[in-house]
């Protein structure tokens, strides 16, 4: 067995597939090395990686475009020819067994979340927390939701009810009221 590992960024959003009634997602991750050759200049590549998860597991909605991710599975090689290049080319597919959020600038979760008693709740950075199917805040007062295993999702502004304006329970807050540190 060919067991691969990728820490790269994702080149865009996850994919919903469903193929003869299973489904499973899709998605690429570009892997970078740089290296210096012996007359000092630098070089760079880019290597792409066919990424496929069976199932649509929930970290489907969080495999954005540009995200950071980790991931290992079970890899193949396949042979193609370009039509572009007009030349054969190889290709990695990982049938992804482990997936990992590295987080980066796409979060779309904080870290630091409070309750409706101001109780603050910490995130992990694959968005998972100790609270069980509740709405949770951050410092600005957006909105995010747990199911029942703790899993956080951000709440859309357009399925808030119209009269909610968000309540900032923000303890670590400035004299006025903007947070020192949103995540």
């Amino acid at each position: 067995m060919l067991q691969t590992i990728v820490i790269g960024n994702v080149g865009a959003d996850a994919q919903v597939n469903n193929k003869d009634g299973r489904e499973f997602i899709t998605f690429r991750v570009a892997h970078n090395d740089t290296w210096t050759d012996q007359a000092g200049q630098q070089h760079s590549t880019t290597i792409w990686v066919d990424c496929i998860m069976n199932g649509h597991p929930k970290v489907a909605d969080f495999i954005k475009a540009g995200a950071q991710i980790y991931c290992s599975g079970r890899t193949s090689v396949r042979v193609y020819s370009s039509q572009k290049d007009r030349c054969m080319k190889a290709g990695i597919t990982i049938n992804v067994d482990s997936v990992q959020l590295l987080g980066g600038i796409t979060d779309e979760v904080p870290r630091r979340l409070y309750d409706s008693n101001g109780v603050q709740h910490d995130v992990a950075k694959w968005y998972l927390t100790d609270t069980k199917s509740a709405t949770l805040t951050n410092a600005r007062g957006d909105q995010f939701t747990t199911d029942e295993n703790g899993w956080v999702y951000p709440i859309k502004e357009d399925t808030k009810p119209a009269n909610d304006q968000g309540q900032n329970n923000n303890q670590d807050g400035n004299a006025d009221g903007s947070p020192s540190q949103v995540y």
